[in-house]
């Protein structure tokens, strides 16, 4: 049996992206995994347990940063198909059991109100092993796998549904749909890739496409999440993958991405950390002009910009000369300058008039596909 990556390596990779999890005496029961982890086949005895409880700690640890680790496909999937009989699939669920209960705090900056990536990476998760329980007609484990799935999505419906009552900001509420429309996507990827026994259950309705109105198992909170994130986020999440080339972002859990676009803060802390020298902060501008160039409809990037010019005496002109010529003639015009001459304030105010006027709008739509199906 393949492992798919060397053990080794994988926790090479999570020191690649997050050393700093190495200074941080909190996550010492983090690191002693990785610290503890040895290369082995996957049929010695136990070691298909190790190698699921390293590749959940490493997409725990990484899963946020600007460089994750590409186990994703391991932890939903492979390492399932793996699990010959029910003593290893109750070891192996352990393992989904310490990973889900640890803090996301710790190594993400995008958790609002106790809601993250994180979960849904959790009851995706537990999707594939639950498509495995099926597999091997393990009932009991199956509906346990079930129900701690719907305890999630009960959690996230609730914390969704209150932000909306309450009249929350953007900064909240769209917060929230973007990672329930994050974590429903995945779900969904995971239950429609089970095996075809699996797939023709109640439980594959119940978690295929919660985020669509046209899903079989949807509730109107999540409808309108995943028309909101459609609507007004999915352009400003995107992977950001010209930040991987600045490797002084991975010194510290203080300069990971938070959800975009409201970036100037973070913009800020690269202007003003001690953590970076000028350098550094060059290479970050060059980035995030590159990221902004390749997606001109994007606000996250042209916010951090301004938030890093707001943070420097000279502004962004000050990083020019580090610059490519292409792109230092771009630093004070178009968009970015526009940008630059807009307070943080007024941005948010911005999006959160836009938030409200798409709320009233689909709410009304809601009700009025309802009233035509009554």
């Amino acid at each position: 049996m393949k492992s798919g990556i060397l053990n080794s390596v994988l926790v090479e990779q999570v020191r690649n992206t997050a050393a700093w999890l190495w200074a941080d005496a909190a996550c010492r029961p983090l690191t002693e995994i990785f610290d503890s982890s040895v290369d082995e086949p996957l049929d010695a005895p136990g070691a298909l347990e190790r190698a699921l409880r390293l590749r959940l700690a490493a997409h725990y640890a990484t899963v946020a940063t600007f460089v994750p680790t590409d186990v994703d496909a391991h932890i939903r999937h492979h390492m399932w198909v793996l699990v010959p009989d029910e003593d290893t699939f109750v070891r192996a669920k352990g393992c989904v059991d310490e990973a889900a209960a640890r803090d996301a705090t710790q190594v993400s900056a995008r958790v609002t109100e106790g809601l993250s990536g994180h979960d849904g990476e959790w009851f995706s998760v537990r999707a594939g092993a639950l498509g495995r329980a099926l597999v091997l007609g393990l009932d009991a484990e199956a509906a346990q796998l079930a129900d701690e799935i719907d305890a999630e999505l009960d959690r996230e419906q609730r914390v969704f549904a209150g932000a909306v009552a309450r009249g929350a900001p953007a900064t909240t509420t769209l917060k929230l749909a973007t990672t329930i429309a994050h974590n429903l996507g995945d779900l969904s990827r995971v239950v429609d890739a089970w095996p075809k026994g699996a797939r023709v259950g109640e439980l594959h309705t119940r978690y295929s496409r919660l985020g669509h109105s046209d899903g079989a198992g949807q509730r109107r909170e999540f409808v309108l999440a995943g028309e909101l994130n459609k609507e007004l986020m999915a352009v400003e999440n995107h992977r950001f993958l010209a930040l991987r080339k600045p490797r002084a972002l991975r010194r510290s859990r203080e300069l990971l991405l938070p959800v975009g676009p409201w970036f100037d803060e973070w913009g800020e802390k690269i202007g003003r950390s001690e953590l970076l020298e000028d350098a550094d902060r060059a290479e970050v501008v060059e980035a995030l002009l590159e990221l902004h160039f390749r997606s001109p409809v994007q606000d996250g990037c042209l916010r951090a910009l301004a938030g890093i010019h707001r943070a420097t005496r000279g502004g962004l002109a000050y990083y020019g000369t580090a610059l490519p010529a292409r792109l230092r003639k771009e630093v004070g015009r178009g968009r970015i300058r526009e940008a630059i001459d807009v307070p943080r304030e007024r941005f948010e105010a911005r999006i959160d008039g836009r938030y409200r006027a798409a709320l009233a709008r689909l709410a009304k739509g809601a009700g009025e596909r309802r009233r035509a199906s009554a």
